[in-house]
């Protein structure tokens, strides 16, 4: 059996015209984002998405490299930051079930990623949308950085600041070191306080939304 992992994913993004202008705001950046990192996200259950829920399968590459994973995101609780309880897995050669298909309904007893998919769906959470770009990926002080690139959301250059808490009140107090930090280098008119799913979402199903 799988033990499910869960953390509280606190964490907020800022926008940035280019990456010459990210580099000038914040000069740090070039000393400690090192990993280059090619993502994909396979997003499911449009039902569950807007009940601020996220299911998503991911295959992440660096360095000759592969990542899989299977996550689930609670809603977000948070105000200013965003809060969610986050359940993950990761897709290896021994992976042989799977906690977030049982609590979903389905047959814990999937193998690989096409299993996963297979009985996402069958459960009735369609695949609706995809994501994919590029990162570069570091630790500052106490804080997970990611410069992230894409081409299919208004913001193409966005900086993530992320920590990982093991329980809420510890994730309130995160929240709080994430606005000092904030504060510390002026960055609250870049915030982006919607995550790059919800601009995804927006920028494929505008019709929808209006």
């Amino acid at each position: 059996m799988v033990k499910i992992k869960f953390i509280y994913e606190v964490e907020t993004r800022f926008n940035f015209k280019d990456e010459a202008e990210a580099y000038k705001t914040l000069p740090f950046l070039k000393k400690v984002l090192k990993t280059e990192l090619e993502w994909e996200t396979l997003h499911f259950g449009p039902e569950l998405f807007r009940e601020d829920i996220v299911l998503r399968v991911s295959r992440t590459n660096f360095a000759e490299h592969e990542l899989q994973s299977l996550a689930y995101k609670e809603t977000d609780i948070g105000e200013i930051i965003n809060i969610r309880r986050e359940y993950s897995e990761k897709i290896s050669e021994s992976f042989a079930d799977s906690e977030i298909i049982n609590i979903l309904g389905g047959n814990r007893a999937v193998k690989n990623r096409e299993d996963i998919i297979e009985e996402i769906e069958k459960l009735g959470h369609k695949r609706f949308m995809s994501f994919n770009g590029k990162s570069f990926v570091g630790d500052y002080k106490s804080f997970n950085l990611k410069l992230m690139y894409t081409e299919q959301i208004r913001y193409p250059v966005l900086l993530e600041i992320e920590k990982a808490a093991a329980d809420l009140k510890e994730a309130k107090m995160m929240a709080k070191e994430l606005l000092d930090f904030v504060q510390a280098y002026d960055l609250r008119k870049r915030m982006i306080t919607k995550e790059p799913p919800t601009l995804l979402y927006e920028e494929n199903f505008k019709d929808v939304i209006s």
